[in-house]
């Protein structure tokens, strides 16, 4: 007996074709859908953020110099201020023969002084001449500086010369003479002439007062000045010299008092 079956296909329940178009037609659903969810859920690229611009360059020119900013010094501590100070140095001084010289402390109105003395004397007069100078507190400049002519310990000083110096003026000299009753003060201003003069020559000469006398109505005051108000000359100040025989014994004898003690604390060879 003979039994009957509908015909088999391979590779599947159906033939080729359809096999085709059923894939194609899953390609385009499938296609569709993601672009429906493209579509209706959008993202937005994330935001670009923009790379700094360069900063500009400024080239330091002597025409446009941008100033640093000042650095901040650190002082240096040290354990006591005397090792801050330099060491006392003593003056250049040359009258004649050195006899003797040192340092020593005085005691003034204003508070002990560290002191330079020198005795020298001229082997050509014989004049011994007595200088000694007065420190500032730094122990880095001379405040006070006295000039004692033909000096001798067993006689009265007659004599003395006191110049005053300044950190940024010119010094003061101060001249006591017991003979002449005398206290003459000076001061000059030693100056470089800058550019050229505004005006002429003969206009100069006109301005400039050279050795101008001046004195009062007794006549124990009177002064030589040096006048240049064009600015051109290298040289101008004072000289004022007061007869008053008081006043320059005064000062004679607190001169003398200074020297009385620097005698007395200096040492002795």
């Amino acid at each position: 007996m003979r039994v009957s079956r509908m015909p088999e296909y391979r590779g599947g329940s159906g033939s080729p074709i359809v096999l085709i178009l059923v894939l194609l037609a899953v390609l385009i659903v499938g296609g569709v859908v993601i672009f429906l969810l493209l579509g209706s859920n959008s993202v937005s690229p994330a935001p670009v953020e923009p790379t700094p611009a360069p900063q500009p360059i400024v080239e330091r020119n002597p025409s446009a110099v941008v100033p640093a900013p000042a650095p901040t010094v650190q002082p240096i501590e040290t354990s006591s201020p005397q090792e801050a100070m330099p060491g006392f140095q003593p003056p250049q001084v040359l009258f004649g023969e050195v006899l003797a010289q040192g340092f020593v402390d005085l005691q003034l109105q204003t508070g002990q002084v560290r002191t330079f003395y020198t005795f020298q004397v001229d082997t050509s007069t014989q004049n011994i001449i007595l200088f000694f100078a007065l420190y500032d507190p730094t122990g880095q400049a001379i405040s006070r500086s006295i000039v004692v002519e033909d000096y001798s310990q067993s006689v009265l000083i007659d004599n003395a010369e006191l110049t005053v110096y300044y950190p940024d003026a010119p010094a003061t000299v101060i001249r006591f003479d017991k003979e002449e009753g005398t206290v003459e003060s000076s001061q000059f201003y030693t100056t470089q002439p800058h550019g050229p003069g505004l005006f002429s020559s003969q206009m100069r000469i006109a301005l400039i007062k050279q050795n101008l006398p001046l004195a009062n109505a007794d006549g124990n005051i009177g002064a030589d000045m040096q006048l240049d108000p064009t600015g051109v000359a290298d040289l101008s100040g004072y000289r004022v010299t007061i007869k008053d025989p008081v006043t320059t014994e005064t000062g004679l004898t607190e001169v003398q008092e200074i020297i009385d003690q620097l005698e007395s604390r200096r040492p002795r060879s």
